[in-house]
């Protein structure tokens, strides 16, 4: 049996696109990537320091304790903005688009059923800051959706589409995990977006597994621990960002590669190339 060496048209037109991109990408950030960049860590700031109201609450949640989500959210969202500006990628096809949300209807499936069996699986470890290990889970799509579909937004919508599809399916924690969600998916997005969306490989998949993993400490140590020790608040911060680096990255990566040799992902940079390093 003979294989076929014809070039295949989706690759070469990919690659035609990804020159044509690197001739006309300008040689540094654009002006307007660092003033969007540092008004968005100075809101996130003035956020922090002024605080939300005391009284009135969002869907259950006191606003006041919803502070350092928003911060965050304007901090790092307007960095991933910055980034995508720098990096001048192309827009979205339609095969992004149904792709990530593949991959987000995957993962909101994987939250339904690790939420449905997380009080059991976590029992023995409530009471530690070791916890933590196991929340690299909810951080997965994020991490896998940027791996993937290597453009700007995809680490934040496939993640924002888990976390909504497992508030619709029925989660212990209410909306609050659609606000995680988006969070997850911006912790992610900042690390690609702050590598212009050219660097994919193991490296960089744990270390935006592992910033997740930090992002989201400071709100679970905010709204679930607040009153534990300096120690705890720690370790259990060391923790989630391990397990957002082995769990959602190491995993996510292995998962790229995995799906890249099914060739489920030929339309995609992801299944054409190896990952760079």
């Amino acid at each position: 049996m003979t294989t076929s060496t014809s070039p295949d048209p989706l690759r070469q037109d990919a690659d035609r696109d990804a020159d044509r991109l690197a001739a006309t990408r300008p040689s540094g950030p654009p002006r307007t990537a660092l003033v969007v960049g540092a008004v968005a860590v100075v809101a996130g700031l003035l956020i922090v320091l002024v605080g939300l109201p005391d009284s009135g609450s969002l869907f259950g949640t006191p606003l006041h304790d919803l502070t350092v989500p928003l911060a965050l959210v304007v901090g790092l969202g307007g960095l991933w903005v910055a980034g995508s500006l720098a990096a001048n990628r192309a827009g979205w096809r339609v095969v992004d688009i149904v792709v990530a949300s593949v991959l987000g209807v995957a993962g909101g499936l994987l939250f339904a059923l690790w939420n449905a069996n997380y009080a059991t699986i976590s029992a023995p470890l409530s009471a530690v800051p070791a916890v933590a290990l196991l929340g690299g889970v909810w951080l997965l799509p994020a991490v896998l959706g940027g791996l993937v579909i290597r453009k700007p937004g995809a680490a934040t919508y496939a993640e924002l589409v888990a976390a909504v599809l497992s508030a619709l399916i029925g989660s212990q924690w209410g909306f609050s995990v659609v606000w995680y969600g988006l969070l997850e998916g911006l912790g992610a997005e900042i690390v690609f977006a702050l590598l212009l969306y050219r660097r994919f490989g193991l490296p960089t998949a744990m270390l935006a597994g592992g910033v997740t993993g930090a992002v989201i400490s400071s709100c679970d140590l905010l709204l679930s621990y607040p009153t534990t020790s300096a120690g705890f608040k720690t370790v259990y911060a060391v923790c989630l960002a391990v397990s957002g680096a082995v769990i959602a990255g190491l995993g996510s990566w292995a998962l790229t590669r995995a799906l890249a040799a099914t060739g489920a992902l030929a339309p995609l940079a992801s299944g054409r190339t190896a990952a760079r390093v």
